[in-house]
């Protein structure tokens, strides 16, 4: 079979011209992209002729003391820079992923407010160089195309990703301060709510996700009881904080235990209730290799593990034990 004849018309296109083809279409000044790329003006000049040659078009319209894009340099212009910036984007990824100390988190608000940021000294001690990026977001992104390392996320079980990690199950009861508990109506049982103002988080994000007061008596299955009045919040640190200032019952999220393993909040009724949800760990593949990173990982695990164990020994105690709990894994 006869190899077919390659042309510099036919063959794939070289980069060298590429660089200097899109600073003088972006300056229309040959000087000045010599000057930006640290090159000559006639070296510019050569590698934007032979781009030239190579795509068979004239890219510039050359005059006395200027150039400025013909048609098909103004077509191609868009083209070369979507690609030079997708190349330059990698390059810097790269580098960063060997060299950078950086650690990028997502996770949401609520877990942000009040599960990590007060632990995040322990992992500041084990890795002072570390630069931590933490954003709080209800939005779920692919890691890789966000360049983001980490991601904690509040889901249901069956929706979590196949390679993720269950750091902390869900378990829903109402909680009060104990200074409310001391003057407020009679609270022994959940019919007994409907003497009081019920505190929720507004069910708009995934974190929210049955953590209403309807949600929470769906899961129990039984018919919903009525609150006297409603204070509703977008966060569910929110409601943990009008539940410490005295405004009402809230629903306990065990992903805030240390407000109220802490005593600042009380539970005033003997019920508990999983929701098959919580929060789950995943970690880019693209980001697994690097030691920070890994670090990370294994500090947020060992936290955790931690954290679920003191958990577990208080809900013994306040008899906070839900009859249906998903199993960690």
């Amino acid at each position: 079979m006869q190899t077919p004849h390659i042309t510099p018309r036919t063959r794939p296109l070289t980069l060298a011209g590429i660089r200097g083809f899109e600073a003088a279409a972006r300056c229309l000044s040959l000087t000045q992209a010599a000057s930006e790329l640290s090159l000559t003006q006639s070296a510019v000049s050569r590698q934007v002729q032979g781009l030239e040659e190579e795509l068979g078009v004239s890219l510039f319209v050359r005059k006395a003391r200027e150039i400025a894009l013909t048609p098909a340099g103004r077509e191609f212009l868009p083209l070369v820079q979507r690609v030079l910036a997708d190349l330059d984007n990698g390059v810097d990824r790269l580098r960063r992923d060997v060299n950078s100390p950086r650690v990028s988190v997502t996770t949401f608000a609520s877990f942000a407010s009040l599960w990590l940021i007060p632990r995040l000294q322990g992992f500041r001690a084990l890795r002072p160089n570390a630069d931590l990026d933490i954003g709080a977001t209800d939005r779920v992104f692919d890691l890789d195309v966000e360049d983001v390392d980490v991601a904690v996320r509040y889901l249901r079980a069956e929706a979590a990703p196949p390679d993720s990690t269950l750091l902390i199950d869900e378990v829903l009861f109402p909680l009060v301060s104990p200074s409310y508990l001391r003057v407020s109506p009679k609270l022994k049982s959940l019919s007994d709510l409907s003497a009081h103002t019920l505190i929720e988080g507004a069910a708009g994000g995934l974190a929210e996700m049955r953590s209403t007061w309807p949600g929470f008596f769906e899961t129990l299955g039984l018919p919903e009881v009525k609150g006297r009045s409603q204070l509703k919040f977008d966060f569910i640190m929110q409601t943990f904080l009008a539940a410490q200032s005295g405004q009402g019952v809230a629903l306990g999220r065990t992903y805030g235990a240390d407000v109220y393993m802490s005593g600042d909040l009380v539970r005033p009724i003997d019920i508990a209730v999983a929701t098959g949800a919580g929060c789950y760990l995943v970690v880019s593949e693209r980001a697994r290799a690097r030691s920070e990173v890994r670090a990370f990982v294994d500090w947020l695990l060992a936290e955790t593990k931690k954290f679920n164990t003191e958990l577990d020994a208080w809900l013994k105690r306040s008899g906070a034990a839900p009859a249906k709990r998903q199993s960690r894994r």
